[in-house]
Parts: C-alpha cells; sequence; structure tokens
C-alpha cells in the first residue's frame, strides 16, 4: 500500500501508541501495515531511555508503539517521559488496550462487553486526601487534568457526531475482521450472550450455593480467600438474578431467527454483536475497580463511563486520547475471558481512529529556484534606505587611502578571517578619528572577497538610520543576497513568522540572522567566516537598544557549522563602554583609535590630504608645485590627528574658483600649538563667515534664514529632503537652498530636490549648539530657540493638513496592511509624518522656563480638542501607533509641573484612551472615531470632546462605564491559559507564562510583544525576573526549570532534577541563588551561575504550590497541599517554622519587603498574614469568593494585591487588613498577580488567556452597568421587539426595555444555569429553560412566577411557544422533547427515540409541525397533533444548534456546529441549499421579508442567485464576524469590540443588536437598518442621537 517513506529520523514520528499489557500490545503491532524493523530501518532511542519500541507505518502515519514494563500510573508516565526524549516530534500519543466499563453510563445506550470508550478526558479519581470517615479527591484546576487541547477536542467533536462515529464503528469492524483472520488472533471473537453477564451491583464475588462458607456468610461484605479465585460459576453468582440487558436481549432474538432459518437475519445478527464506539470521562487509578458498587458512586459523582490505570500518567506527558475496550464491568465478577477481544477491538477502533486522524503538514518548504515567491517575501521586511555600504547615498564617501592605515587594516584582516577569533571587534575613538572611513575600507574590501554578509551605518538623525527598529531586518535583506541556501532559510523563517517585524530585537535577531545561520553548512557558503560591519551604534538614539545589540551579537560564537565575525564602530561612551565591561572577555577585543601613535596618524592624513589636494590641483589646473611640502605639514600639525579637519578643509579649498586663495587664507591662520577641536572650530567658523562674504547686503536675512534652516538641521530628530525641509519651516526652498547651497562643506545638500540633506560629521553640530566652540554669536544655535521654532512648526503643520479619513480608505474597518505606500506618501508626505512623531520631543526641547513663557499650552489644548483623533488616525497610518503613549506620557511629565491643569486633565485622558483602545487603532485607524469613541467611558474628556465624531450607522450607542476603570490595557495573545505574570526591576517589561508552552515578553508602558520563548515542551506554569533583571526563570509542567538572558530571550541553562511537574520559581535577592517548587513534595535550591542542584528541601507530604524568599535572602516559604506554610533557612536548608491553619489547600506565599510579614492563600478563599518571625498569626482578610491562588505585596509594604478564582483581583492595606477595592474585568479565573517595582502598575494572568495592567491607584469611581452576576447564556428579544430577555450561568434572568436599555427587572428563581428564554407571541410570558431540569413560565409585566414545568429528567437545553401561545415545546438532555399546555402547565407528549440530546425545537406557524434539531447531525420533523415522526433529515456532520421554519411553513433552516446552514423543503425533505456560514450560530428566525434568514450573529440574504450547491453566506446588513471581535456590514469589518465587550451570546432583530458578555454585561446598540440610511442630516443625526441608550 501507498504511505509516507520511511522517516528520516526520529523526529519524524508523530503518531505515539502505548499499551500496558502485551495481549493489548501484539494486537497493534499486529494492524501496522508496515514495520520499519523489519524493513532494516533502526531508529534507535535516546541515552537514558529504558523504553522499548517497535516503530512503522499505519495507513499514512508514521507511528510507534511503546511496551509498558508493568501496569500502572506509575509505569505510564515513566515510559511517557522517556518516550519524549527519544522522539520530539509526537503529536499525539494513544494510549490502547482494556478496561472496565461502567454498564449504563452512556444514559440510554448500554456498553458491552467487547464494546470501546474513547476518553474525552480523564478523572483521576483516587487522588486527594484520605481523612477520617471520608475521602477528599482533590478536583480544583490545578489537580484536574487539562482537557485535551483544541486540535483534539475537535476531532473528537468530528468523530462523535452522526457521520463520524457510523464511520468510525464500520472501519473498526473492518479493520477487527482483518486482525481476527490473523496467526495467533483467530480464536479472538465476542465471548457471546450467554458470557456477557451484569450482575447486580450489590452482589459480592462470594460463596452463594451449597456447602455453606462460614467466612463469606458472615456479612455482606465478607469474602473467603478461596471465592477470589473461583469463577462466578463455581460460586453460583448471580443466584438472585442477572441485570436485564435490553442489547443483549435483541441479539438473542435475532440469532433464534437465524436459527430458525430467517437468512435475512444473518446480516442484521452480526451487525448488532459489532462493538459501539462511546466517547466520554474515564476514571484512572492506581487500583483495579472491583467493586460494583463503588463504581456506580463513582460513575455517577464523576460522570465517567469507564475505569482503567493508565491514562493518568500518560495524560500531562502528551497530547493524548485513551481508546479502550470493555473487558468487563469493573466489578469483582471479574474475568479473563474477553480481555483478548477486548484488546482486539480497542486495536482495531485505534486504526481506524488514525485513518480519520489528519497528519501535520510539514511547513512549506520554499523552492529555492523560486525567485519571484522569495522576493514577495523579503519585501515585507522593512530596511533602512542607505544603511548599507553599498547603498546610492554612499557610493561616494572615501576609503582609506593607499598606504594608510596599514597595520589597523592588516589586524582587522587577520581576526575575521581566524577562525579562533572572538567574534566581536569593537573600534573605538574620538570624533574625528575616521571611524567610519575605516568601516568603508572593512566593508568594501569584504564585499569584494564575498566575506560581507551585511553592514549598516548608523547615523543621528538619520531617519531610521538613527534607530534600531529596521536593524535586523535590514541585515537580513543583505544576507539574503549572500548565497541561495541563505535566502531560503531566510525567506522560511519570514513564512513561519509572518509579522516578525513587530517582534522586539531578540526575536528578529533569532529568527531572521541567527537561525538562518546557524543551518548553513560549511560548504554552502564561499567562506567559513561571514563579517558584519556596524558603524557608528552610539548614533542608534536608543541607549536600551545598543545595549541589546551588543548582547545579541555575542551569541554569534554558539554558531557551530560557521563563524559570524561583527565589526562594531563608536564613540567610547559610557553606555558602550559599560555593556562590553560586562560582556566576557572571550567575546570581544577592543580597539582604541585615539590612541595609535601621532607620528602614525600623521603619516596617513599626510597621505589623505596630498590625494584630495592633488584632485584639487587636477581639477583648477594648477602649477605642480601646489601645495608646497611646507603647506602640507602645517595642515597635517593643524590636524592634529582629526581626520575630520582636513577632510573639511579640502571641501573648504574645493568648493571656491579659487582654491589657492583659500589654501592661503587657511594657512595664515593655522596655529599648530592648539588643541585639535579648537583647530577645527576654527575652520567651521571660517567656513560659516565666508558662506555670507557675497551676503553682505542682507546680511541679517540670510542670518536668520540660515539660523531656521541649519538650525533645524541640527535639532531634528530625523532626515528631510530641502522640499520637505521648507514645508515644515513654511519657506521657500529656493531660500533654504540659497544658504544650504553655500555649506557643502560642512553639509551633504543633494542636487535632487527630493534627497535627503545630512551633516558631514556630527562635530558640526556640536559646534554650532556650543557657544564656548562657535564663537561668533551669529552662528550660534540657540538650541531651545530652535526646538521652539520646529515645536510651532510642528503644530501649525498638523493643525492645517490633518483631518478625519486623510487617505481616503471609506471603510471603517479598513487595514493599515492594506494601504498602499503610494497613498500614505500622497496624503501623508515626509515633512507631515516628521510633525506628528516630533512635535512633543522638540517641546521638551524647550526647557520648562521657556514653555511657561511662551503660552505653548494654549495651542497644545486647542490642537488636541480639534485634531487629537486625526492624529492617532495618522500615526496609526504610519505604524507609529506604540509611540502614541510614549508621546501622550512625556507631555504628561512636563505638564505635572506646570500651572496648565485643564490641559494636564485631558492629555491624562488621552493618554488611557490610547491605551485603551490603542491595539484596535493600531489596525485599523478609523476604529478611532468608531469602537474607540463609543466604548469609551461617558466621563472621558475624549469622548466627550468629539461626541459628534462618533459613526452616523449608530443611531443609540450602548451603555458604557462612567468612568475609566483600573484596567488600562488587555494583552492578547497566548493560544491558552496565562498562569503567572512578573514585572521587570525596571518595570519596562513584563513577562507571562501560559500553557500554551510559551513565555511571552511584553513592553508593559504600551502593551506590545517583545519576544516570545518557545522552549518548554509543556504548560509554564510560574515566571519570575531576577533582581538585576538581567535573568529570566520560567517552571514548567515538562519538570524542568529554564533560565533565560532576558534582554535576548537566549535559554541559558535547564534545570533538571524535580520527578513531576515544576509549580513555582523564585530568586534570591542577590541573583545567586534559585528556589523551585514541585508536584514531587520537595523545594530545590540552584546556583544560578552553574546551574548546580545545591541542596533538596524535603518535610512537606503533598503538592508545593508556591517558593519565595525573603529580601534579605536569610529565609525561604514554601505553601503546600498538605496544608501547611513551611519557613526555611535559605543558606542551611534547615526547617524553621511550620505554619497551618487555612482550612484548605495552600496556593501562593508572599514576604513583604522589609521580610517582616508573610501573607499566605488558600481555597478556602481567605488571607492569611503572619508575623515572619513568630509564625503568629496577624490577621486573616476575607472577601473573595473563591479559591485565592496569589498574593503579592507592594514594595512599600502598604498594599496587598490577591487573584482569585472569583475572577477578580482585591487591594487590601497590608497594614489594617481593609479591602480597598476590587478590580474586575477578567471573564474566567485569575491566577496570578504583581506589582511593578514603582508600585504604579498592576499586572494579573488568567485563565481567559489574557494578561492584563491595572492602575492600582485609579478609584472605582465607575457606575457598576446593571446586568448579570455572571456570564451571559441566552437572549432573545418579544416579537414587537420591546422588550429583550437575557439569561445567565447563574440561573437569573433580566428583562430590558430594547429602545432605552434599561433594566425593567430582575428574575430570580432557577437554581443552575438558563440554557433558553423565549418570549409567547402577544409578549405577556417568557419561557426559561434550565439545567436543573425545570421550564418555568414568568409573567412579563410583574416578573412573578406562573408555573414551574417538571417532568425531564436532565437538563432543558430549548424551549419554545407554539404561534398561538397555547402549546410549549421544551428539549432536554434526557433526550426527549415534551409538548405542554401553556396555560395549564400540564405535559401533553412526550417525543423521544434518539441516542442524541435535543439541541433546540420550534413550531412551524401553523401549529402542526415541530422540528427538532440533535446532537448528531440529524433534524426530526414531528406531527404535533399525534406525536408521530414524519421525517429525519440528515446532511449535517456535526451537532444541529437550531432550527426555524418559514412563515409558510414550507422551508425549513438548520445551523450546525459544522458551519454551515442549510434550507430544506419540508413537504419533500429535500435538501435545497447549503450556506457555508459559522459555528456560533445558535438561533434562527424568518422574518416578514421573505428574502431574509435572521440569525443570532445578522442576517443572510436568500434571494441572491446561487453558483452551486455551497456558498458562502451572503450576510445581509449587520452580522458578526467569527471571532465575535467584530460587527460586520456585508460582510465588511464595522465596529471593533474591546475585550470586555466581546458577546458570549448575541442577537440581532432589524435595528438592534444586543449583546451578552461573559462579564455579565447586557449590551444593545440601535443601528440603522441599513448603513445607507446613516448619511442624512447632521442636524437630524444629532436630533437621533440625543436619545440614549
Amino acid at each position: 500500500m501507498l504511505g509516507p517513506p520511511p522517516p528520516s529520523s526520529r523526529k519524524d514520528f508523530e503518531i505515539a501508541v502505548i499499551c500496558a499489557l502485551q495481549s493489548e500490545a501484539d494486537a497493534v503491532e499486529a494492524l501496522f501495515d508496515k514495520i520499519w524493523e523489519d524493513e532494516g530501518y533502526i531508529f534507535g532511542k535516546a541515552p537514558g531511555d529504558t523504553n522499548t519500541y517497535t516503530t512503522g507505518l499505519i495507513g499514512r502515519h508514521n507511528v510507534v508503539l511503546a511496551w509498558m514494563p508493568t501496569m500502572g500510573k506509575g509505569s505510564a508516565a515513566s515510559v511517557a517521559s522517556s518516550f519524549r526524549s527519544s522522539f520530539e516530534g509526537i503529536k499525539l500519543a494513544l494510549l490502547v488496550g482494556i478496561c472496565g466499563g461502567v454498564p449504563d453510563g452512556t444514559g440510554d445506550e448500554e456498553v458491552l462487553l467487547g464494546d470501546v470508550i474513547i476518553g474525552t478526558g480523564v478523572v483521576e479519581y483516587d487522588f486527594g486526601m484520605q481523612l477520617p470517615g471520608t475521602f477528599i479527591r482533590k478536583d480544583t484546576g490545578e489537580d484536574n487534568l487539562r482537557r485535551p487541547n483544541s486540535e483534539i477536542r475537535g476531532f473528537l467533536r468530528k468523530i462523535g457526531g452522526l457521520r463520524g462515529r457510523m464511520r468510525l464503528m464500520d472501519n473498526t469492524s473492518s479493520y477487527l475482521a482483518d486482525l481476527c483472520k490473523k496467526p495467533g488472533f483467530r480464536r479472538v471473537q465476542y465471548p457471546g450472550v450467554d458470557e456477557d453477564k451484569l450482575y447486580k451491583p450489590t452482589d459480592r464475588h462470594k460463596h452463594y450455593g451449597l456447602p455453606r462458607c462460614v467466612i463469606c456468610d458472615k456479612g455482606k461484605d465478607d469474602v473467603c480467600d478461596k471465592a477470589l479465585s473461583s469463577s462466578c460459576i463455581d460460586l453460583q453468582c448471580g443466584k438472585n438474578g442477572l441485570v436485564p440487558r435490553n442489547r443483549l436481549i435483541n441479539i438473542k432474538n435475532i440469532i433464534a431467527r437465524v436459527n430458525s432459518g430467517d437468512t435475512a437475519a444473518l446480516i442484521e445478527a452480526a451487525e448488532a454483536q459489532q462493538p459501539i464506539i462511546y466517547f466520554g470521562l474515564i476514571a484512572s487509578g492506581d487500583t483495579v475497580m472491583k467493586s460494583g458498587k463503588h463504581r456506580d458512586e463513582i460513575a455517577a459523582k464523576e460522570k465517567v463511563i469507564a475505569f482503567e490505570m493508565e491514562g493518568a500518567g500518560v495524560w500531562d506527558n502528551f497530547p493524548c486520547v485513551v481508546i479502550k475496550g470493555v473487558c468487563d464491568y469493573a466489578d469483582s465478577h471479574k474475568n479473563k475471558n474477553c480481555q483478548g477481544y477486548a484488546a482486539a477491538t480497542a486495536a482495531a477502533c485505534m486504526k481506524a481512529f488514525l485513518k480519520e486522524w489528519i497528519p501535520t503538514d510539514k511547513p512549506p518548504q520554499l523552492n529555492v529556484r523560486n525567485s519571484i515567491e522569495q522576493d514577495e517575501l523579503l519585501s515585507k521586511l522593512p530596511r533602512a534606505d542607505g544603511a548599507a555600504i553599498n547603498s546610492y547615498a554612499r557610493q561616494h564617501e572615501p576609503s582609506c587611502l593607499r598606504d594608510t592605515r596599514v597595520d589597523l587594516l592588516r589586524q582587522l584582516r587577520e581576526w575575521s578571517s581566524d577562525l579562533q577569533g572572538k567574534c566581536v571587534f569593537w573600534l573605538n575613538g574620538m570624533a574625528g578619528t575616521g571611524k567610519s572611513t575605516i568601516a568603508r575600507t572593512v566593508a568594501r574590501e569584504a564585499s569584494k572577497q564575498n566575506l560581507l554578509g551585511a553592514s549598516f551605518f548608523f547615523s543621528r538623525g538619520g531617519g531610521d538610520r538613527a534607530h534600531a527598529r529596521m536593524f535586523f531586518s535590514t541585515l537580513a535583506l543583505q544576507l539574503a543576497k549572500m548565497s541561495p541556501i541563505l535566502k531560503h532559510y531566510i525567506c522560511e523563517a519570514i513564512a513561519e513568522n509572518g509579522d516578525i517585524v513587530q517582534h522586539g530585537l531578540p526575536d528578529q535577531w533569532q529568527k531572521l540572522v541567527f537561525q538562518p545561520l546557524s543551518r548553513l553548512d560549511g560548504g554552502q557558503i564561499q567562506s567559513p567566516t561571514i563579517l558584519l560591519v556596524i558603524d557608528a551604534l552610539d548614533e542608534c538614539e536608543n541607549q536600551e537598544d545598543i545595549r541589546l545589540i551588543l548582547q545579541l551579537f555575542t551569541e554569534a560564537r554558539n554558531l557551530q557549522k560557521m563563524q559570524l565575525r561583527v565589526f562594531i564602530t563608536s564613540r567610547p561612551e559610557f553606555p558602550i563602554l559599560n555593556e562590553f565591561k560586562a560582556i566576557s572577555n572571550d567575546a570581544h577585543q577592543d580597539f582604541i583609535l585615539h590612541n595609535i601613535a601621532l607620528s602614525v596618524v600623521e603619516h596617513d592624513i599626510s597621505i589623505f590630504i596630498k590625494d584630495k589636494l592633488a584632485q584639487i590641483r587636477s581639477e583648477y589646473g594648477l602649477a605642480m608645485d601646489w601645495p608646497s611640502e611646507q603647506d602640507i605639514e602645517l595642515l597635517v600639525n593643524r590636524a592634529n590627528g582629526l581626520f575630520i579637519y582636513i577632510a573639511t578643509v579640502c571641501r573648504f579649498i574645493r568648493e571656491v574658483r579659487f582654491p589657492k586663495k583659500r589654501l592661503d587664507e587657511i594657512i595664515q591662520g593655522s596655529d599648530t600649538s592648539q588643541e585639535p577641536q579648537q583647530n577645527l572650530d576654527k575652520i567651521y567658523l571660517q567656513i560659516l563667515r565666508g558662506s555670507i562674504s557675497r551676503y553682505y547686503y542682507d546680511k541679517e536675512e540670510w542670518i536668520e534664514q540660515f539660523r531656521r534652516t541649519v538650525g533645524s538641521i541640527v535639532t531634528i530628530f530625523d532626515l528631510l529632503s530641502v522640499v520637505a525641509l521648507s514645508m515644515l519651516l513654511s519657506i521657500e526652498p529656493e531660500d533654504a537652498k540659497a544658504v544650504l547651497f553655500q555649506l557643502r562643506s560642512v553639509l551633504d545638500v543633494p542636487d535632487e530636490d527630493e534627497s535627503l540633506i545630512k551633516l558631514l560629521h556630527p562635530s558640526f553640530r556640536d559646534f554650532l549648539l556650543n557657544k564656548q566652540r562657535c564663537q561668533d554669536e551669529q552662528f550660534w544655535i540657540v538650541e531651545h530657540e530652535a526646538h521652539g521654532n520646529l515645536y510651532t512648526s510642528c503644530l501649525q503643520l498638523m493643525s492645517n493638513t490633518l483631518g478625519r479619513d486623510i487617505c481616503g480608505l471609506g471603510k471603517p474597518g479598513a487595514l493599515v496592511k492594506d494601504v498602499e505606500i503610494s497613498i500614505l506618501a500622497r496624503h501623508l508626505p515626509s515633512h507631515v509624518q516628521y510633525a506628528c512623531r516630533y512635535w512633543v520631543r522638540h517641546l521638551q526641547g524647550l526647557g520648562h522656563d521657556q514653555r511657561e513663557k511662551a503660552g505653548f499650552y494654549n495651542r497644545i489644548q486647542s490642537f488636541l480638542e480639534k485634531h487629537f483623533l486625526h492624529w492617532l488616525e495618522s500615526l496609526s497610518l504610519m505604524g507609529k501607533m506604540s509611540e502614541g503613549i510614549v508621546i501622550m506620557t512625556d507631555l504628561e511629565s512636563m505638564l505635572i509641573s506646570s500651572k496648565a491643569s485643564q490641559l494636564l486633565a485631558i492629555v491624562q485622558d488621552a493618554k488611557r484612551f490610547i491605551l485603551y483602545n490603542g491595539s484596535v487603532i493600531e489596525k485599523a485607524p478609523l476604529q478611532v472615531y468608531a469602537s474607540a469613541l463609543i466604548f469609551s467611558p461617558k466621563m472621558s474628556l475624549i469622548r466627550q470632546i468629539f461626541s459628534d465624531q462618533s459613526p452616523l450607522w449608530i443611531n443609540a450607542e450602548p451603555a458604557v462605564d462612567e468612568y475609566w476603570s483600573p484596567s488600562l490595557k488587555t494583552l492578547e495573545g497566548h493560544s491558552d491559559w496565562v498562569r503567572s505574570v512578573a514585572f521587570s526591576r525596571d518595570g519596562r517589561q513584563l513577562a507571562s507564562a501560559s500553557y500554551d508552552h510559551t513565555l511571552r515578553l511584553w513592553d508593559a508602558t504600551n502593551g506590545a510583544l517583545l519576544k516570545t520563548l518557545e522552549e518548554h515542551s509543556d504548560s509554564v506554569v510560574s515566571v519570575v525576573f531576577s533582581c538585576d533583571g538581567r535573568q529570566l526563570a520560567s517552571a514548567s509542567d515538562d519538570r524542568t526549570v529554564r533560565l533565560w538572558n532576558a534582554a535576548t530571550g537566549a535559554l541559558q541553562k535547564t534545570l533538571v532534577g524535580h520527578s513531576a511537574a515544576v509549580t513555582s520559581v523564585a530568586f534570591s535577592c542577590d541573583g545567586q541563588q534559585l528556589a523551585s517548587a514541585s508536584y514531587d513534595h520537595t523545594v530545590r535550591l540552584w546556583d544560578v551561575a552553574t546551574g548546580v542542584l545545591q541542596r533538596t528541601l524535603k518535610g512537606h507530604s503533598d503538592s508545593i504550590m508556591s517558593v519565595a524568599f525573603s529580601h534579605d535572602e536569610r529565609q525561604l516559604a514554601s505553601a503546600s497541599y498538605d496544608g501547611t506554610v513551611r519557613l526555611w533557612d535559605a543558606a542551611t536548608g534547615a526547617p524553621q517554622k511550620t505554619f497551618g491553619g487555612h482550612s484548605n489547600w495552600f496556593t501562593s506565599v508572599a514576604f513583604s519587603h522589609d521580610g517582616r510579614q508573610l501573607a499566605s492563600a488558600s481555597y478556602d478563599s481567605a488571607i492569611w498574614i503572619w508575623d515572619a518571625a513568630t509564625g503568629v498569626l496577624r490577621r486573616m482578610l476575607e472577601g473573595h469568593l473563591s479559591a485565592v491562588t496569589s498574593v503579592v505585596f507592594s514594595r512599600d509594604g502598604r498594599q496587598l494585591a490577591s487573584a482569585s478564582d472569583d475572577r477578580t483581583i482585591q487591594l487590601w492595606d497590608a497594614v489594617t487588613g481593609a479591602l480597598q477595592k476590587t478590580l474586575k474585568g477578567h471573564s474566567d479565573w485569575v491566577r496570578s498577580v504583581a506589582f511593578s517595582r514603582d508600585g504604579q502598575q498592576l499586572a494579573s494572568a488568567s485563565y481567559d488567556g489574557t494578561v492584563r495592567l491595572w492602575d492600582p491607584a485609579t478609584e472605582a469611581l465607575q457606575k457598576t452597568l446593571e446586568g448579570h452576576p455572571d456570564a451571559v447564556m441566552s437572549m432573545a428579544f418579544s416579537h414587537d421587539g420591546r422588550q429583550l430577555a437575557s439569561a445567565s450561568n447563574s440561573g437569573t434572568i433580566r428583562l430590558w426595555d430594547a429602545a432605552t436599555g434599561a433594566l425593567q427587572m430582575a428574575i430570580e428563581g432557577h437554581s443552575s444555569v438558563i440554557r433558553s428564554v423565549t418570549f409567547s407571541r402577544d409578549g405577556w410570558q417568557l419561557a426559561s429553560a434550565c439545567d436543573d431540569s425545570t421550564v418555568r413560565l414568568w409573567d412579563t409585566t410583574t416578573g412573578a412566577l406562573q408555573k414551574t414545568l417538571k417532568g425531564h429528567s436532565a437538563g432543558v437545553r430549548s424551549v419554545v411557544f407554539s404561534n398561538d401561545g397555547q402549546q410549549l415545546a421544551s428539549a432536554s438532555d434526557d433526550g426527549t422533547i415534551r409538548l405542554w399546555d401553556a396555560v395549564t402547565g400540564v405535559l401533553q407528549k412526550t417525543l423521544g427515540g434518539h441516542s442524541y440530546w435535543p439541541m433546540s425545537v420550534t413550531f412551524s406557524r401553523d401549529g402542526l409541525q415541530l422540528a427538532s434539531a440533535y446532537g448528531g447531525g440529524t433534524i426530526r420533523l414531528w406531527d404535533v397533533k399525534t406525536g408521530g415522526l414524519q421525517k429525519t433529515l440528515e446532511g449535517h456532520s456535526s451537532a444541529v444548534r437550531s432550527v426555524a421554519f418559514s412563515r409558510n411553513g414550507r422551508q425549513l433552516a438548520s445551523a450546525s456546529d459544522d458551519g454551515t446552514i442549510r434550507l430544506w423543503d419540508v413537504v419533500t425533505g429535500a435538501l435545497q441549499k447549503t450556506f457555508k456560514g459559522n459555528p456560533d450560530i445558535s438561533a434562527l428566525s424568518f422574518p416578514n421579508d421573505k428574502s431574509r434568514l435572521v440569525t443570532n450573529i445578522g442576517s443572510i440574504e436568500l434571494e441572491i442567485p446561487t453558483s452551486g450547491q455551497v456558498q458562502t453566506a451572503p450576510w445581509s446588513l449587520y452580522s458578526l464576524n467569527a471571532e465575535r471581535s467584530w460587527i460586520t456590514y456585508r460582510g465588511e469589518n464595522l465596529l471593533w469590540f474591546p475585550p470586555e465587550y466581546r458577546p458570549a451570546c448575541q442577537e440581532f432583530r432589524d435595528d438592534l443588536i444586543a449583546l451578552g458578555c461573559s462579564s455579565g454585561r447586557v449590551i444593545i446598540i440601535r443601528v440603522y437598518p441599513d448603513l445607507h440610511l446613516a448619511k442624512i442630516g447632521k442636524r437630524r443625526q444629532q436630533s437621533l442621537r440625543n436619545k440614549p441608550i
């Protein structure tokens, strides 16, 4: 048969199968299509792996089978752990074998021997505490085995659907038949109905007949030893009768028909005896379940349908599915007669399972020859123009002349080619010593020899060359040109990390540079070394980026197959000096340029000046004896080692018609006794004076233009062209040129208007801004005045230019990524972009006094009140949205000390506005006028100022909070629960740990994702920064602790030693020790520098959940599930004290900063504060409604923060114990909380998958919106649209005025989750269906309970009134549909007969028919009068959530979890049309308008012509997108929802959109039915908007 080729390595195996018994493994092995060992392929195993494997092929999957040495959880866990070390690519583990079945655990269907159970989850039922008289199972979130991952859950749903389950059973039967034909399995068969006996749960396996047994007769639980080894026949078990089984009776009847000669019954008999496959929870324990009584008790409590012994051991090591054949009924009457058959059915089911499982596609391999595809990928990387040595802008810049810098260049050549050399060479020197010329020389030489990988020439004020945001992407683009294979690897990195340019520098370095280089083999490039040249690193504007770049480059020494050499030049400034001191000497070597012997430098300068003056002599036709040797010697002496002096002199001489005269003037002013800088200043002054000699008649005007233009050039933060600078300053370009063209000796002024103006050397800037150096005051640039001029120009330009939808995008949901660069450049040219980015930085340059005097603040307030939203839109279009919060923060810091209190309030509100809405504005700029305004608090100043800017299509806005909440920002990105969060010491970074196996580092200021750390192989549950902020430690369920470089994200060490999941980590304050806590009941202390285990602390008798050092490093505290907190001597490990007292397990422990207090948290919902010295309980804090999972003190010791499973964070006065505030916003358990060091921010991590940043100082002033105390589960509009009913998880109902959004009444009475609510057609009654098995009828006027309809034996999912209001239908998890008299409450009929739960039910308009939808994907049509089944409609592949009749009763619509909506002919049952829709559709209705089908997420147009049987749903008007994060209009994004406003359920009705949120909020938005109607007069619109919701 065809299948994948043999794997190339163990990493290619993705499927693991684990078996505990030999009979189980034999059956699995027999179903392999190929066994690779038999084909000659031996894959071996990792050192230390003691498992035994069989590798082979099953269908299209490479599978590895592990043979367990013994049964049980412990053995399974050991096998799984070793498995991971050898087969790293495993994506799915199947635990295949036998189990004990719960006979009626599936509800209506009976489980027989040989049936197969597929586990949807595993319950570790024997894990807990044995207390006197009772056993308490640990069933908290931390202790429960996690549910399968989303991929497995979705797959189980698919194969558990009607079609999927039938295919699975058919294939299982086929594979079972094949297996039973193989040698060794020919006797394997179903034992027969007579052997399939189910004894009563109370019947023990003991002597019942004669002779009597003295021991067995003593009591019902007494059994003799002989009975234990005897058969049921010998003991006469079942004497009191067996439990009757309908399936067995049916099989017997069919067999009797066969025996009577009915040949037609042969097929029925074969089918009836085939195994049935069930899905459900499986109980896993260390003991064999042999008690029918305990089996049923546990099954009822835990909802399990089978018992086995290995699942819990494997479950947390792999993404796992348990497949077990039923060999007995988990009672005392066990026999082994069915074990072989059960093992065979499980193995056959395994193969059928794998036939449906789709293997993981390998990442698409780019075709190296497909240059078009590669170029498209590379075009996604931004590049800093002019940064590379071969760029157009650098083509005329000089290199070192021949015979200059000889020794240094030779040393650099030797270093760059030395395979044993250090990876970084740092050339540092003072300004003007020729560093950049050397860098250009090195780069050009290396390029000629094909050694140059990339280069980057930083330039202060040089646009994208002034910062590092495009640094690594620019290097990567150059590296891609070095070799085809390197280009291939870089393109793969871009393809796999599409948003890499949004990541921090460490991620960009790793993905774009380091990893592609690490994949190179020596033969894939021409040289074993690659050179990077980085010039003027000191001119990078962000010192933190400089530090980070240096740290990252030192990782180059870890490359194995090739060598990377990095040549860096800079001035010897302190940040760079200090960083090189911190870097190991093994990684870099240094060269100080200005320490070279002066004679050597003067030799080189002499050659340089002779060369340059010879060019001038030739160009102007001067005599050969010009210049004289004496003149050259004077200039060399005057330079005093500064190349920049000579270069400037030569340019100054060259730019005039009489160079000989100019040289004489310079020589006459020479003074060799002065310092080098003084000589340089003189030549600069001479150049400036010479530039105005011909303009004496308008000298003052020229000086004014000079100060405006050149003053701007030396103070701007980005390069601009002559035209852009002129537009910014509002001057004529020709006037600017008149000044600048006279200064080409010191400025690079291109002839092309659009080319950038640059300083030829930064020393000219230093000269002009320093009054002592620039001794002619007419040229001295007063820096704060230059900044003031630029600030004024920026503000004026933005006020005149910015406007709403400046690029003409038109659509509110238009995305930045879709805006063409040409459109952006046309509407936001470079000078406008400059103004948007730097206006506040120029304001800062003014200084406090100048700002106060000049009245600048009034202009700022006017600008913000008119253009703040326009400015944010522009920042978004420019891709600079993250700078907005920095700009507002800088502005706020200036205003705090000012008298502009009103402006300060606006700026502070603007800052909150950006923090809250920045994530959506960054992606969709026009949402600044939509989502950002609508969901900001009512009292937000920005919302009030721009109230006239909100969307026209919204007729009435939703109710929102009054004031800003303490929640600053929600960080989204993790794909699973977030378990832990920690701030860096400086508060700039935030780390989060998640069950998605990753750590993420965020910018704590703007919430940007900096990097993702992905080395852990299981859930990461704890993260902490070292006190110096340089390291990060993480703890994981993979049983390891990992140490990371916090700046680069590089993994430094992996600490291995714990025998179970590690739950918590903590650094000592000196950073030398690390403590880790584990489920293995121990705390371990590690040496951070070496990674060596120092000691293991033992004493706890259960899992340890938290560990913390005191700040003086003398004590260590640990909190455990054994109900104690222990204090240890951190130096010796000796136990000091043990605290107890909580009534449940401890979860968290924390010291106050002074070490005097210790806080502990527990599942008993309380926090206890202890005296850390004496162990005396000081106070108990109570207020949480559920388990407290995390506690932390603020650094000043004044506050305590606690996180809880009640989804809140609480802030307490740590001195008095008083509750200060409760922070709400998370929609699931909050599991971690952390203060920033300054106490200004609080971070929380939640199982809702988010991290939140809070302002602990913000008062919770906002009025709590009326709503539910828990998640909203169901909503419905009344038929006249005047009322809305909402129902919640907590059993509450709320009635709302749909026109005003006002709460009319709160209704309570149900005791569990309400699944459905519906109005009677006249609106006088409301029916509710609940998990408490009841339906209740309520008076919608008074809220009074009218009737409670009882009869269902399980939760009720759906309820509906007939059109005349006389009948009510309800659908329940008990498998039935019940019809009730809506007036009397009398049960009329019960409709059943289906193995799946009914999900929804609806009446036809005439009340004669009823349609019901089922979990198996089918729909049934019933006759209401007779209760007879009319038709069964099949076609959906998953559960059908909703059905609706058309108004004439001829059509039926159905919506399913398979993502489709189907239209059926009611008369014939034929399928008419299929729409690809949304799996979240849970309600359908046909309005009076026959052209639409209304769903709970919008309307679908029905009369659009179809091109085929299946089409994408044509959404009509408003709807929700699949992620429920946008309201869309005709399929296009219109309004984005912040996370706390995203609906858990929703209803659309004409012009009303109702959203029910997980937080309990209910939001009603009134819209225009058609967006085009919103384009009405402004006066009319304003009058409509004055009707509040």
